[in-house]
C-alpha cells in the first residue's frame, strides 16, 4: 500500500488488523498478509498535531483565567478533580496560540490510497 504522502503519521488498519504506523517516506507497507479474497475494509488514522488542538481550543469558551498569556490561577474544576464546565481538551499554563493562528498541515495528502494486490 502506497499512501503518498502523509502529514504527520497514520495508523492502517486492515480488517480490523493493524498493518501498521507511518510515520516518514516512503509511507508505504506491505498488506498482503492482512488482505483477505472478497470485500475488505480498511482504515487510516491520520494523528493531528498538539499545536491544532489547542489553537481548536482557542475557540470554545475558557474555563480558567489567564493573565496576559499566563495562567493567573489554577481553576477549580482541576484543583477539586470536578469535571470540566467546556468542551475544551487542553489545559496549558501558558498560551502559546491563537484562535485565529492558521492550522498546522496535519493529513492524508494524497488524493486516496493506492495499493495493488498479486
Amino acid at each position: 500500500m502506497d499512501l503518498g504522502s502523509v502529514a504527520i503519521m497514520a495508523e492502517i488498519i486492515i480488517n480490523g488488523k493493524n498493518a501498521g504506523i507511518l510515520w516518514k517516506a516512503p509511507f508505504r507497507l506491505p498488506i498482503d498478509k492482512y488482505v483477505t479474497q472478497g470485500t475488505n475494509t480498511l482504515e487510516i488514522k491520520v494523528t493531528n498535531l498538539w499545536p491544532n488542538r489547542l489553537i481548536s481550543d482557542e475557540n470554545l469558551p475558557m474555563d480558567y483565567e489567564r493573565n496576559g498569556k499566563k495562567l493567573k490561577t489554577l481553576p477549580e474544576w482541576l484543583t477539586k478533580y470536578t469535571e470540566r464546565p467546556t468542551e475544551r481538551t487542553t489545559f496549558s499554563s501558558w498560551s502559546h496560540w491563537k484562535k485565529d493562528d492558521p492550522l498546522l498541515t496535519s493529513a492524508l495528502l494524497a488524493p486516496s490510497p493506492s495499493f495493488r494486490l498479486k
